[in-house]
């Protein structure tokens, strides 16, 4: 019998971090503002491809075609029943453009905006003014009820965030090009907005906004660095994104640093399983288009091969005091057994914690493109808490997507740290004789949604082809346990990494994903078992719309009895080659 995770190499791994190169990578960094296509951008790049080919690590300098948005000006005019400009206010990626001299209209006050037009008042032929930041889902749910544009008030004094506002993951598709918003979005600070809520509060007020962003196609630079693995085919992918707003030294000019330090580090010693870091551009102004095209591009290998996906961002935080996680329920314990052991306290991420991207479960946003190629996905890192006074709007510093992000954000001491959690974690997932996830884990997850969603319905639908799949899986998976807990040779080991891989092929898209598993779901708020959740509003329905509703929950159960169906059937044919 062999220990089937190996929690011994990353002690040795991790001690190889060397902090003089991240601080210098972060110094050759720091003053490149690397926008979409920009000359920065691709001295960046080559200059991540230089250095690690210095360092003897496979990389490469690919392209990617991607559609992305610049923001580029914006003013706010208050033209009655004073006259005032905001000349400082920002637009955002994928705004509307205006005519010269914007659009006008009454303005409308909505406290706050949901992702439906039902939470709005009548606002057609208006302009909204609501608090907080543009977000893809608010800003729909204002162009859809027929509004003329949207302000918005930053939640952060002092500072205005830049944001994008698309919701389509990646670059658009004849599919869903027509999704993009077709809305003028302006954002203004803080006391401004103070200011106009003070006049709305006693009179009619009516402004004009002007916006221009530069929205267009774009060739992007793309590294790629590969380790191939010593016995096996398979790979961990480590992505970051090179593309920032401003400088980014914490966003992302860090994580960029850190990866080209892991790639280092497992280019001098080769790990089973290989390990394939990308550097993704488009991904603040171009909604992680670089990794969702890398993931079209390779769907068939990174489904037959691909492992998990880590993500790094926002490393090495200044004054950053807890240790954030997010992952999929069949590597949460041993990503939780590593962190454990790092330098802040651990404070897994909870449903309820406030901060864009919050929750146990990796959401959409974060570069999330391969859920359909059914890798498993864990993310990381230092953050502050949400009521620290540097917390800013998602915790990772008041600085956040402003242009005060810039070399002394960075805690190097911190980042190291960091990156010797994320080695401890590749090392894991790229060295251990059978891959450290236990699938049992996310079935449990699956049966207590459906769970809850079937109890929610109030009996409206049948969701016992679920259940007496997940009864299958179930069983299937307890035995199978049991050999990869008995595993005497690789040849078993191989045959157990196999049927690991297509349980992620088979649970993660079924769990994650409404859309199929080759394409791509919106980078909306997102739940899983998303295709389901319809059922749970069926007591609240009547008449043909609770009929439509039905159609898309029975649908649903079947969608997600197939998959686990296929789940149990791969489990039970190993078993049954074992016998």
């Amino acid at each position: 019998m062999i220990d089937t995770v190996d929690r011994t190499t990353e002690e040795r791994l991790v001690d190889e971090i060397d902090r003089d190169a991240l601080a210098a990578h972060i110094d050759a960094l720091a003053d490149l503002r690397r926008y979409p296509g920009t000359d920065d951008q691709w001295e960046a790049a080559e200059y991540i491809v230089d250095e690690l080919g210095a360092d003897g690590v496979d990389a490469e300098l690919r392209t990617v075609q991607a559609y992305t948005s610049v923001p580029v000006s914006a003013t706010v005019t208050v033209t009655s029943p004073v006259q005032a400009e905001f000349d400082d206010a920002i637009t955002t990626a994928f705004s509307a453009s205006t005519p010269p001299g914007g659009v006008s209209g009454e303005l409308v006050l909505v406290d706050s905006v949901g992702h439906g037009t039902s939470d709005l008042p009548d606002v057609s032929g208006k302009v909204v003014f609501t608090r907080g930041l543009p977000t893809p889902g608010a800003v729909r749910a204002i162009d859809e009820a027929g509004a003329r544009a949207a302000v918005f008030q930053s939640p952060t004094e002092g500072e205005l965030h830049e944001m994008i506002v698309s919701p389509v993951w990646g670059s658009p598709s004849v599919d869903d090009v027509d999704e993009l918003p077709d809305l003028p979005v302006a954002e203004i600070h803080h006391a401004d907005g103070e200011w106009l809520a003070e006049r709305l509060a006693g009179d009619d007020v009516s402004v004009a906004v002007e916006t221009q962003a530069r929205t267009e196609q774009r060739e992007l630079p793309c590294p790629v660095a590969r380790i191939e693995g010593t016995e096996s085919d398979r790979y961990t992918v480590v992505g970051n994104h090179i593309d920032s707003w401003h400088e980014g030294v914490t966003d992302n000019a860090s994580a960029v640093a850190t990866s080209m330090e892991l790639a280092r580090v497992f280019a001098e010693n080769p790990p089973k399983r290989g390990v394939v870091v990308g550097f993704w551009p488009g991904h603040s102004m171009g909604r992680y288009a670089g990794s969702a095209r890398y993931a079209d591009r390779n769907w068939l290998d990174l489904r037959e091969n691909g492992v998990a996906y880590i993500h790094i961002d926002l490393n090495g935080l200044d004054g950053a005091d807890h240790l954030w996680a997010q992952h999929m329920a069949e590597v949460g314990d041993e990503h939780l057994d590593v962190l454990e052991g790092g330098p802040l306290p651990l404070d897994a991420a909870r449903d309820d914690d406030g901060l864009i991207g919050g929750g146990r479960r990796p959401g959409r946003n974060s570069d999330q493109s391969f859920w359909g190629a059914g890798l498993s996905s864990l993310l990381s890192g230092a953050r502050f808490s949400a009521d620290h006074e540097d917390a800013g709007p998602v915790g990772g510093g008041w600085w956040w997507h402003t242009p005060e992000d810039g070399r002394d954000k960075i805690d190097v001491d911190l980042m190291v740290e960091e990156a010797r959690l994320y080695t401890a974690i590749v090392s894991r997932l790229s060295n251990s004789p059978v891959l450290p996830h236990d699938h049992r884990e996310t079935a449990a997850e699956i049966r207590a949604l459906t769970e809850q969603i079937d109890a929610d319905a109030e009996g409206e639908i049948d969701f016992s082809p679920v259940y007496d799949r997940l009864d299958r899986l179930d069983a299937a998976l307890d035995a199978f346990v049991e050999v990869v807990n008995a595993v005497d040779d690789d040849g078993v080991a191989a045959d157990v990494e196999d049927v690991q891989v297509r349980l992620g092929n088979c649970l993660i898209p079924a769990l994650y994903m409404e859309s199929p598993a080759h394409e791509h779901d919106p980078a909306l708020p997102h739940e899983p078992l998303p295709y389901l959740r319809v059922a749970e509003s069926l007591p609240d329905r009547t008449g043909a719309r609770a009929g439509f509703a039905r159609t898309k929950a029975v649908r649903g159960v079947s969608k997600l009895a197939h998959g686990v169906e296929e789940a149990a059937d791969a489990v039970e044919a190993f078993l049954d080659d074992r016998a």
